[in-house]
């Protein structure tokens, strides 16, 4: 599944250079085909004005005109010559060396219009439309010759960009599989830490406990309890990148029923009168029966880590959690709350990503995959509802029925 993904972004990122570099083409292309038509349009009417002053004898009067209205719109290099190309009669925006003889310098600009000849076909300045007197010659600014080299230059530029965003996408790819690899692995020790320290506890416990009490019953009946438990982690694992098989289960019962397993787990206060009171206590308010389409064993994992992050979230003497079921229509929402110390708001963004956590002992993994198992495999969404110091913190499921 994400080699796909891989292959679909880099085909994404090729296609979208592609496009871009053809954008600034035809882009680029347009401005210069603008520019030069305004400049072979200045440029022919350079010499067609040299052509009406040379056929009207009464027309000396209008050289002010061509010196002052047209040859000062020129902005790239031109150059008029005699009809033999021997001899140079004009020419504007030329990098010749005014320090050369008179001569060579005419030969250099001689060799300059030729070659102008290559790029744009020279004007003709004929009089009485029979005799040739001169060849208006010209070539494209630095303008267009700037232009021309534009599109290379961001085609450059943007394929940096996108190998840099590419090597970035490649390197936080590879830091989050590193992380989730590292998460899953600390995941499964940590699932299966709770059942092997009950487990361990309850061994100690039937040691000095008289076989056939009530005790005795009650403490095989908890080991029953956590090795079952055991049973349900490795079917977790086992169904991790697979499609889960989906079935009616009564929602409010397998809520209760991973209820039930922790409130034998969780830490408890002595009082200074010696009285052990729950550090934490649940409240649960649902109807006796709310069906929908689940995974049981991978939905028991939600609640779990979603009940996980209440315990580590509470800081207070008495902690409440709370879990409130709603039944509608279409849909079933799952409330879980505690009073515990919030979220900090610039984390409110993160706080499904792999990896990511506030706490010291942390990996960030427990809400990723809860996400991903409602949101991915059940269709549904989990969210978080909201988060201050004041109210706490409630996360809400909705689950399709």
């Amino acid at each position: 599944m994400y080699k796909i993904g891989s292959l679909k972004l880099k085909i994404a990122l090729v296609v979208s250079a592609v496009l871009i570099a053809l954008a600034i083409l035809f882009f680029t292309q347009m401005l210069v085909e603008r520019i030069q038509k305004r400049e072979a349009l200045i440029a022919n009417l350079y010499a067609k004005s040299l052509e009406y002053i040379a056929n009207d004898e009464s027309a000396t009067g209008e050289y002010n005109f061509i010196f002052n209205e047209i040859i000062t719109q020129i902005d790239f290099p031109i150059i008029a010559t005699d009809k033999d190309y021997k001899a140079v009669n004009f020419y504007k925006n030329l990098d010749v060396d005014t320090t050369l003889p008179p001569k060579e310098r005419q030969r250099i600009m001689l060799e300059q219009a030729k070659k102008m000849v290559e790029v744009n076909p020279p004007i003709k300045v004929s009089y009485r439309d029979t005799v040739v007197l001169n060849y208006v010659n010209y070539g494209q600014s630095s303008l267009i010759t700037q232009l021309k080299l534009l599109p290379f230059f961001e085609i450059v530029i943007g394929g940096i960009f996108i190998l840099l965003g590419y090597i970035g996408f490649s390197y936080v790819k590879k830091h989050e599989q590193s992380s989730i690899w590292v998460g899953l692995s600390k995941e499964t020790a940590h699932q299966l830490g709770t059942p092997l320290s009950s487990l361990m506890g309850w061994l100690e416990i039937l040691k000095n406990t008289e076989p056939g009490s009530s005790n005795y019953k009650e403490i095989l009946g908890e080991t029953e309890n956590d090795l079952e438990k055991l049973n349900k982690i490795a079917t977790r694992f086992s169904k991790i990148g697979s499609q889960p098989k989906l079935e009616p289960e009564n929602v409010s019962e397998l809520i209760k029923n991973v209820c039930g397993y922790f409130e034998k787990r969780i830490p408890r206060l002595t009082t200074a009168d010696g009285k052990v009171t729950k550090k934490v206590s649940f409240e649960i308010n649902t109807p006796d029966e709310v069906n929908a389409r689940l995974n049981t064993e991978l939905f028991e994992w939600v609640i779990e880590n979603l009940l996980k992050n209440a315990l580590d979230a509470i800081e207070k003497d008495h902690g409440i959690i709370k879990f409130r079921v709603t039944d509608r229509t279409d849909e079933i929402l799952i409330d879980v709350s505690d009073n515990g110390k919030g979220i900090d708001k610039k984390f409110k963004k993160d706080i499904f990503r792999p990896g990511f956590s506030t706490k010291k002992r942390g990996w960030g993994l427990g809400l990723s995959l809860s996400k991903r198992i409602i949101d991915d495999y059940h269709k549904g969404k989990l969210a978080l509802l909201e988060s201050s110091n004041e109210k706490g913190t409630t996360f809400r499921i909705k689950l399709n029925k």
